[in-house]
C-alpha cells in the first residue's frame, strides 16, 4: 500500500512559507538558493529516553510536537528541510535544517516505500526523533498501532543500519542498552 501523510493544518503552508522567506532574507548560500518547492509536510515525533526505557508502546509515548518539510531544487532533490512548531499558541515556523537528516532522509523514503509494498493496510509516513538515542528515523505508522515500521536515517546509532525497516521491538532493542546507560549515568552538576 502506498504510504500517506497527515494532512496539514491549513495555515501551515503560509507558515512554511513566510518562515523560509524570512530564514532566506539576505542569506547568501548556494545550496540554499536552488529551493524550488516543498514537499509535502509530514508529521515530527519526540520519544525520550525514558519513554523508550519503559517500554510503552512508541505509538502511545511518543510527543507530536510539530511538522517537517523538505525544500527541494529543480530535480526533486532534498537540499534542506524546514519545520513548524507546535506551541500552546499553535504552529510557528522553527527552523531550516541542512543537516544529513534533512538530505539523507531520501534513501530512508525508498526503503520505507519498499517495505510498504510488501505490508498490508493504510500507513502515515512522520519523523520519529529519539533525540538521547541519538536517532531520527522515518516511521511508518499504521492506523492501529500494531504494524509500524521505523527506518533510521544516516548518521544513526552503530546498532542500527540505515535505509533499514525496523519493526518496534528491534528497535527498541537495537536503542536499549544505549538508553539504559544515557538515563543511569552521570546527572548534569552531579559528581
Amino acid at each position: 500500500m502506498p504510504i500517506k501523510v497527515a494532512t496539514a493544518p491549513k495555515n501551515a503552508l503560509k507558515l512554511f512559507q513566510a518562515g523560509i522567506e524570512k530564514h532566506l532574507d539576505g542569506f547568501v548560500d548556494p545550496t540554499l538558493g536552488q529551493i524550488e518547492g516543498l514537499a509535502t509536510p509530514h508529521r515530527v515525533f519526540h520519544l525520550g529516553l525514558d519513554a523508550l526505557v519503559s517500554e510503552k508502546p512508541i505509538g502511545k509515548a511518543a510527543k507530536h510536537v510539530g511538522w517537517r518539510a523538505q525544500l527541494v531544487n529543480r530535480r526533486k532533490n532534498a537540499v534542506a528541510a524546514a519545520e513548524l512548531a507546535v506551541t500552546r499558541a499553535g504552529l510557528r515556523f522553527a527552523c531550516v535544517n541542512r543537516g544529513p537528516h534533512a538530505t539523507n532522509s531520501v534513501e530512508s523514503e525508498a526503503a520505507a516505500e519498499r517495505w510498504s509494498r510488501q505490508a498490508k493496510g493504510d500507513y502515515e509516513l512522520a519523523l520519529l526523533r529519539i533525540p538521547g538515542a541519538y536517532c531520527t528515523a522515518l516511521w511508518i505508522r499504521s492506523r492501529d498501532g500494531t504494524n509500524d515500521a521505523f527506518v533510521p536515517i544516516a548518521p544513526c546509532p552503530p546498532s542500527l543500519r540505515p535505509n533499514t525497516a525496523y519493526n518496534e521491538n528491534e528497535l527498541r532493542a537495537a536503542l536499549l542498552p544505549e538508553a539504559r546507560k544515557q538515563l543511569e549515568g552521570p546527572q548534569e552538576g552531579g559528581r
